[in-house]
């Protein structure tokens, strides 16, 4: 490697500075015992290191630093890329075009794992992927493809078909996708699934705009496996169904609901061994079904709208289950009354005590009895599994009585699987639910401003991602600038910050505070006047434009006033890569369903730059633009 080729990769590529600022303590090291010198030589480290290291990179920015340096590093590329996993979630227009037109095509058939996201972040992706020549029999060694984020079933439907030709394809995902179809269309979207000859695990998360489509494939998968849904709830028929089609199934992840008392699965099915199951349905169908699965090991339920107390489960288990080895539930369901909480509570433990939970398989419960208020008319109670499994909490006001059979009343209060917080203002301010400790947030709903408990209930934000923040405007609003000060210093890897409920008045407190700079995507779309969404103005566009947490952010999500502040924050924003916006003087009806008689897209497609990617989401324009 020539010495000045090194400096000026050092001076114009920031990744390539960051790649030897990771790397030196390692070639210091292997310089100094194998070599004998202190005098870098980063040619001749072993491909082992320099692996270790790609690990820190994604494979398209490799490509950009090394590739036709020489031969040997080319080698080293091309080998590295045979376990390389193709993530284009989050990635730049300008990175994706240059990996695909540049690089791509040179080690597409190494690639055992692809993402393609067409969500706010990168619209219309996967046009954008297929309009440069790919198609998914290039990938012969591909084992897992996700999709997220669809809503083109033709783009699926020709990605399905492309599917059946991968060899090695044994995962297969849907994330987050929304499709208008008919019932018929979405039988033969599963159909075509179950065909895929070696899929072992398929993970389908799916939105129909025209009713709920819960697989029913007419074809039977001897390779599957492992199946997860979600936004897709099952019938008593439809989960038969679905056992006659899968017969080698281990493992399922589905939402149940029917209140039919008829469950006419005639033959055990062994091979589940695993079961997560949201049910809102007959207890009569769930004891059904779960006699039906008597090599059962894990069994997760979260119980809506009933219960069961520990004489019923213990019977249930010891008859059935008998191989059960860890038990979690949630089950959430009215009290008989609402007087007499104390005796009430300690009838629904006393059953829950036996040696059977206690000393045979220390499964611990709690109760959390939570009284009316405005927003629920009626006391209910919570009654789960310790420790608490679920990842999400939704916290509530009113929570009365805690009781759990614990042995000790410290035990179990820090709920470290919980990922999503809602936390109110006025929440957890008594005692009784204080104990309670979060440490792995990555997802906080948060109300300004919160009271004093939170720093030690929220105990660390250091994995927290995603904060969606609102106002209680019946609080005294004067600390907020410092809590929320205080809140971001303690926040490392924030990337998205978003606002539910947020007067305009309050729009200089973002302005005046020092934003980290993980912080890539602001939503201001929820931002209000009085009880009416905010359009913004040329003002404070340029306020936004201005500010520190504008000036890094790269997706932006606000509703405008006119289109010409579109053209404004695409040319003032130098890192903003996406925009997702509403406009006040857009014309657009749901009627015009075509592209074609699209006017504001034809306006921005004219006085926007030619590479910019423009589309619509019903009422809102996506913007991807560098």
């Amino acid at each position: 490697m020539i010495k000045g080729q090194q400096q000026s990769w050092m001076t114009n590529n920031v990744n390539l500075y960051l790649f030897f600022y990771f790397s030196l303590p390692f070639i210091k090291y292997h310089n100094e015992y194998h070599f004998g010198t202190k005098h870098m030589n980063f040619e001749r480290l072993p491909i082992e290191i320099l692996f270790n290291l790609f690990d820190y990179f994604r494979i398209y920015h490799l490509f950009q630093l090394f590739y036709n340096l020489n031969s040997r590093f080319n080698t080293i590329l091309f080998d590295y890329s045979r376990k390389s996993h193709l993530d284009f979630q989050s990635i730049s227009k300008t990175n994706f075009d240059l990996l695909c037109q540049n690089y791509l095509p040179l080690f597409s058939n190494q690639i055992h794992s692809l993402r393609l996201s067409d969500d706010d972040e990168t619209p219309q992706q996967t046009i954008l992927f297929l309009s440069y020549g790919f198609h998914l029999h290039q990938f012969v060694h591909l084992q897992s493809i996700t999709l997220s984020n669809f809503h083109s079933s033709y783009i699926l439907d020709k990605l399905l078909t492309e599917c059946s030709d991968l060899p090695c394809l044994t995962y297969f995902k849907l994330h987050d996708c929304h499709l208008s179809i008919d019932r018929n269309h979405a039988s033969n979207l599963y159909n075509r699934i179950w065909n895929l000859p070696k899929l072992v695990h398929c993970y389908l998360d799916i939105h129909f705009s025209n009713g709920n489509y819960f697989p029913r494939p007419t074809c039977v998968s001897q390779s599957l496996e492992y199946l997860s849904f979600l936004n897709l709830s099952c019938y008593s028929k439809e989960l038969i169904d679905l056992f006659q089609s899968t017969p080698n199934l281990r493992s399922l992840i589905a939402d149940f609901m029917d209140y039919d008392e008829h469950f006419d699965l005639t033959f055990p099915m062994r091979s589940i061994t695993r079961l997560k199951l949201s049910f809102d349905g007959s207890l009569i169908i769930l004891e059904n079904l779960l006699q039906k699965l008597p090599d059962l090991s894990h069994l997760t339920l979260e119980i809506i709208n009933n219960y069961m107390n520990g004489y019923q489960w213990q019977d249930l288990i010891e008859r059935n289950l008998r191989k059960l080895k860890r038990f979690e539930f949630k089950m959430r369901f009215s009290p008989s009354t609402n007087d007499n909480k104390d005796e009430q509570s300690n009838e629904i433990l006393s059953s829950f005590q036996t040696k059977f939970w206690l000393d045979e398989h220390q499964w611990f419960v709690r109760c959390h009895w939570y009284s009316s208020d405005d927003h629920y008319q009626l006391d209910f109670i919570d009654l789960f599994t310790l420790p608490y499994a679920f990842q999400k909490f939704l916290s509530h006001t009113r929570c009365t009585l805690v009781k759990s059979t614990c042995l000790s009343n410290d035990d179990f209060w820090t709920y470290d699987r919980v990922r999503h917080l809602c936390y109110g203002s006025t929440h957890f301010i008594n005692s009784i639910l204080s104990q309670v400790r979060f440490s792995n947030i990555k997802h906080l709903s948060l109300s300004l401003p919160f009271n004093e408990l939170f720093f030690s209930i929220v105990t660390q934000l250091e994995r927290l991602t995603s904060l969606k923040l609102s106002i209680n405007s019946k609080k005294n609003l004067e600390s907020i600038p410092s809590q929320l000060q205080t809140l971001l210093h303690r926040t490392t890897r924030l990337h998205s910050l978003s606002f539910s409920t947020w007067s305009i008045d309050y729009l200089s407190i973002l302005f005046a505070n020092n934003f980290d700079r993980s912080i890539r995507h602001l939503n201001l779309k929820n931002f209000t006047c009085g009880k009416t969404c905010r359009y913004f103005n040329d003002e404070q566009c340029e306020q936004i434009s201005r500010s520190k947490l504008g000036k890094q952010c790269q997706l932006l999500s606000i509703k405008l006033e006119h289109r010409h502040q579109i053209v404004y924050l695409v040319n003032r924003m130098s890192q903003l890569r996406t925009l997702n916006v509403r406009c006040q003087d857009d014309s657009w009806t749901n009627n015009e369903l075509l592209s074609t008689q699209d006017e504001l897209i034809h306006w921005l497609r004219d006085y926007l730059p030619s590479s910019c990617v423009v589309t619509r989401e019903n009422l809102s324009i996506r913007i991807w633009i560098r």
